[in-house]
């Protein structure tokens, strides 16, 4: 009783995440479409919401823990991580692929074991696909975001680099290489984006309940779509 009492006095929520332009980051409209979707969804419910831009790794890891942030956003779904976090419903997807220099002659392939001669660059502490991730016979490199994963694909210090290819052609873009680089074969996977909420504080439930109605609202109002209309995201 205590502690519903406290949180319906007290119904703020502190948020950990990312730099993902082109969804989600300081320099985007608003902080991005996907900031402005969050946002929406909780202030309207009543809450004050506070947020903070983080490394991806140290990001999660707040949130893990509970204690400088409630929850995290921008994240995809993998088992392993329903130890830490309640998950709340999506509220975008993402293509991810192998991306890779047009001058590399490969286009599809039959199975990532046909690549395993090859340096695959990924995000550190991210997780791509089910079959990536699993894939221990392949050369992994992390790197230091999105924009260091497109730099040492174009300087060719990596093969493929591992991401959602509307965040890989915008950073490459940014660098002049975007007329470089293309997509191989199909998407790995889609993968939906979620808003994760930390286990570790009992509370989180009822702002995992508030989540997802309030994102439900915002679907069946017809604001989401303005959202996106407002960012130009198809």
């Amino acid at each position: 009783m205590v502690s519903i009492l406290s949180y319906a006095q007290d119904k703020t929520i502190t948020i950990c995440s990312y730099e993902w332009p082109p969804h989600h980051g300081t320099t985007m409209m608003n902080e991005g479409y996907t900031a402005q979707i969050i946002r929406e969804i909780f202030e309207t419910r009543g809450y004050r919401v506070n947020k903070m831009f983080l490394p991806w790794a140290r990001a999660q890891s707040y949130a893990k823990e509970g204690k400088k942030c409630d929850a995290i956003t921008e994240i995809y779904f993998n088992e392993p991580r329903l130890e830490f976090y309640w998950y709340g419903m999506p509220y975008t997807v993402h293509e991810v692929y192998l991306i890779g220099l047009k001058t590399n002659p490969e286009n599809d392939y039959d199975s990532l074991r046909d690549l395993a001669q090859y340096i695959f660059g990924h995000n550190r502490a991210g997780s791509l696909s089910k079959e990536f991730d699993a894939a221990d016979f392949l050369q992994k490199q992390e790197t230091d975001g999105y924009k260091n994963g497109i730099e040492m694909l174009l300087n060719n210090r990596i093969y493929f680099f591992v991401s959602a290819k509307s965040v890989a052609f915008y950073e490459a873009g940014k660098l002049g290489g975007r007329d470089k680089i293309k997509t191989v074969d199909e998407p790995l996977q889609r993968q939906y984006v979620h808003m994760a909420f930390s286990k570790k504080n009992p509370d989180n439930l009822f702002r995992l309940q508030d989540y997802n109605e309030g994102l439900y609202m915002l679907l069946r109002s017809g604001r989401y779509k303005e959202i996106m209309r407002e960012h130009r995201i198809e």
